[in-house]
């Protein structure tokens, strides 16, 4: 019986593996590290997602009733009255030099604010509302157009596809300086 007691009990591999993998985890630190969220709207113009971030949106709205203003820039399509505010309504489309939309009861207006300005910008649709990291914005691709680069802060993914962020304050500044 003795003999039997001095034994040295062998481990099977497998446990000595697991062993192995458990004392490594316990090891690793895992620290959470909370990345700042940025809110941003995606919306389309043609086949093409756009975004802006959502501080610089106040509402979105459905199109209404637009009134023409006579001897306005091209771009802009008119004015229209939100809750007895008045809006000027820009046509991104014309803005960027992109092909016009055809109508389109998807069509909105998001109100965006950047600033001391403020000003409707109609789009042909809105896809999304959403929160990504701050950091999932990066620079544009190179071989964006003249027309379009400019006002862009960068790029960001959405289910796959590539959102060209636009920069407000600059197409804004662009409106007030002609």
């Amino acid at each position: 019986m003795g003999e039997y007691d001095d034994r040295v009990q062998v481990k099977p591999k497998s446990e000595e593996i697991l062993d192995a993998f458990r004392q490594r985890n316990s090891d690793c630190q895992i620290i959470d590290v909370e990345e700042e969220l940025v809110q941003i709207i995606i919306f389309q113009l043609h086949d093409t997602l756009f975004g802006i971030y959502g501080s610089d949106a106040k509402e979105v709205l459905e199109v209404e009733k637009i009134t023409v203003v006579p001897g306005s820039p091209g771009f802009i399509l008119g004015i229209v009255n939100v809750r007895g505010d008045v809006e000027s309504v820009i046509d991104l489309n014309r803005f960027l030099q992109l092909p016009p939309e055809r109508e389109s009861v998807k069509a909105r207006l998001i109100i965006a604010q950047n600033g001391e300005m403020r000003s409707g910008i109609r789009v042909a649709a809105i896809r999304d509302v959403v929160d990504i990291p701050k950091s999932s914005v990066r620079p544009a691709i190179s071989t964006l157009g003249e027309n379009i680069r400019h006002y862009v802060i960068g790029e960001t993914l959405y289910n796959g596809q590539h959102v060209t962020m636009l920069d407000m304050d600059r197409i804004f500044s662009k409106i007030v300086d002609g």
